[in-house]
């Protein structure tokens, strides 16, 4: 086994002198070497490149970096493309931002007794100048419910399946909402379309200048028997919630009193109303009715006569 030779005890036990870091600078006037604290940002040696800076001139520009680097804004306050002290400022100005100054707040007084009493005046006076609210019209229409009884027939003879009345109703009645005349009760709202083509700076086409603004409608039909429509004060009918007598009342004489669908004062408060002669009606036309502002009198018979089109004309389409 061969023997390593020992190293001499003085020379393992010398320390090396700390390494000292050079900045290698490659520039137009040749390469050069100068101590930097720390290397140079790249995007500040391209800069010094692009500007014909020696290096022997680096050292004359004033750095304004965190720990004394080197950044763009100093090399072009030095060839004079911005202000010298620009760099400054802005650094002053965010040091002055960064820290949130509370010193000048104070606590809001409460508001004495005649400031309080001004304000609630002024309060009553807004509410005094709304307009008052006008009072909502009536819209009916008679739909026979015909066809729609007569397909819940073929469905239970042809496939065994019964589909509730309410079903189709309900579906009809999502239907009709669709695409609705804009209302004039409430705040006009333009659709995303047009918002977006105003952005544009578009100007509206012919087609969409000539078609009237559409949006979605929410009501809900109130189903009415024909004769209690002409008469609501008419005991309750065959369509009325009918309750079982109590055996209670029964013994005591007491006779119960029936409860209607229809609410009479629901419907003796409307100025407007439509007038059907029941007698002309057959057993499965409903009257069909509901609420609405009087500007919206337009829009409510649109739904009314979407609503009767596909319950008379097109139930089938309610059944998937």
């Amino acid at each position: 086994m061969a023997l390593v030779p020992r190293m001499p005890c003085r020379i393992s036990r010398c320390r090396l002198n700390p390494y000292k870091s050079t900045r290698y600078l490659q520039t137009s006037s040749g390469t050069q070497f100068h101590d930097l604290p720390y290397p140079l940002f790249p995007s500040v040696s391209q800069l010094l490149h692009e500007k014909g800076i020696s290096g022997a001139d680096v050292s004359k520009i004033p750095a304004s970096g965190p720990k004394g680097r080197l950044l763009k804004g100093d090399i072009l306050a030095f060839t004079g493309a911005i202000p010298r002290d620009y760099s400054s400022n802005l650094s002053a100005q965010i040091s002055q931002l960064a820290h949130l100054d509370l010193s000048n707040i104070k606590v809001k007084q409460t508001p004495t007794e005649p400031q309080a009493k001004s304000a609630a005046a002024a309060v009553a006076v807004a509410v005094a100048a709304l307009p008052p609210s006008s009072t909502p019209a009536q819209v009916s229409l008679p739909i026979s419910l015909s066809s729609v009884l007569s397909l819940q027939e073929r469905l239970q003879k042809t496939l065994g399946i019964t589909i509730p009345l309410s079903t189709f109703l309900a579906r009809a009645t999502d239907v009709a909402n669709e695409a609705l005349p804009t209302s004039k009760s409430t705040s006009h709202t333009q659709s995303s379309d047009a918002l977006f083509d105003e952005i544009l700076g578009i100007s509206p086409t012919k087609i969409t200048a000539m078609n009237p603004c559409t949006s979605r409608g929410n009501y809900v039909p109130e189903v009415i028997a024909p004769e209690e429509y002409m008469d609501p004060t008419l005991p309750a009918s065959p369509r009325g919630v009918h309750q079982e007598p109590d055996i209670i009342d029964i013994l005591s004489g007491k006779s119960p009193q029936s409860t209607s669908t229809s609410t009479s004062s629901t419907r003796s408060g409307e100025s407007e109303s439509t007038s059907f002669d029941s007698t002309d009606l057959d057993l499965a036309t409903n009257i069909f009715s509901i609420q609405v502002p009087p500007a919206d009198r337009l829009r409510g018979e649109t739904f009314l006569e979407r609503l009767r089109d596909v319950l008379e004309d097109e139930p089938e389409s309610l059944v998937f």
